[in-house]
């Protein structure tokens, strides 16, 4: 049988006044994820966003763009060093999360997800559809979105957001990607919800595994809206006689403002015979060509 292991890494937000702080609790963290000997890890959405805490108590969201600037962008390097050095040490691929960087010439912002592969190759993959929001920091849009190869399965990433797009997901299935990495932030129960209900939506229309792996905690800026993290990271897969999971939840946190480590384990086997002999055979019933000339799609 073919199996991943994958390991979430929800995440608690919480201050962090350097650095150093941040570097060590990704590293606790990372460290007990991959304790559960993963194939993957999976971290969420901004996961380094803590770092907005060194730009001082007083930290106002109009204030919030150039926080960024001054104190997320910065830890670029050592957020790459980083994980690049513990998936190099443990062999497992780490996808973790996304982090705020800068680049170019015009000093361009992207709400980026990184891979991290134990050879020391980094794919990185900028958000395409950004939370309203995201724009209020400088965050800009980037057009392209890829799978990514790893030895056991293609992953298609597929940030928050993304989620509630069906065409994302559409597209990632058409290129092969058997598994969604959804790293993800909501800041209330109403966007828990909105991301939860559309990756399980995403792995039924597209027969795949998708992962989602949420922020937990509360930080104390900015301090007229104090960022919070609400979510249980789980794992979804298609609903069928085959997977025999009647809700399409195979695995999930158990507390939603908790950091903890969810494992799961996908069996591709499965997956192929939930497409081909399942009692809900979606992709082999699908009708392009008759979407293409009797349906508005667009």
């Amino acid at each position: 049988m073919s199996k991943v292991r994958i390991a979430l890494c929800q995440f608690a937000l919480k201050d962090a006044q350097s650095f150093e702080a941040m570097e060590s609790h990704l590293r606790e963290q990372c460290e007990i994820a991959l304790s559960k000997r993963p194939d993957i890890v999976l971290f969420p959405e901004y996961v380094t966003l803590g770092l907005l805490a060194m730009a001082g108590a007083g930290l106002t969201y109009k204030g919030l763009k150039q926080a960024v600037i001054d104190h997320v962008a910065p830890f670029t390097p050592r957020y790459e060093a980083l994980f690049s050095e513990l998936a190099g040490q443990s062999g497992a691929i780490i996808a973790a999360g996304s982090h705020w960087i800068m680049e170019g010439p015009e000093g361009l912002g992207f709400n980026t997800a990184h891979v991290f592969f134990p050879d020391g190759r980094i794919v990185r993959q900028k958000k395409n559809h950004l939370f309203p929001g995201e724009t209020d920091w400088g965050t800009v849009t980037f057009d392209g979105l890829h799978v990514i190869k790893t030895p056991k399965v293609t992953v298609g990433p597929m940030t928050c957001y993304e989620a509630e797009f069906p065409e994302t997901g559409r597209h990632l299935m058409l290129e092969g990607a058997l598994l969604f990495l959804c790293p993800s932030a909501t800041y209330t129960i109403r966007g828990f919800y909105r991301v939860r209900r559309c990756c399980a939506a995403r792995a039924v229309e597209n027969q795949v595994y998708v992962a989602e792996c949420h922020q937990v905690g509360a930080l104390s800026v900015p301090v007229d809206r104090p960022f919070t993290g609400y979510g249980r990271s789980a794992v979804f897969c298609p609903i069928d006689d085959q997977t025999m999971v009647d809700n399409g939840v195979l695995v999930e946190a158990e507390s939603p403002d908790e950091e903890m480590v969810v494992v799961a384990e996908v069996n591709l086997d499965v997956l192929r015979r939930s497409r081909e002999s399942s009692e809900a055979t979606i992709l082999k019933d699908r009708r392009p060509e008759t979407y293409k000339k009797h349906y508005s799609l667009y």
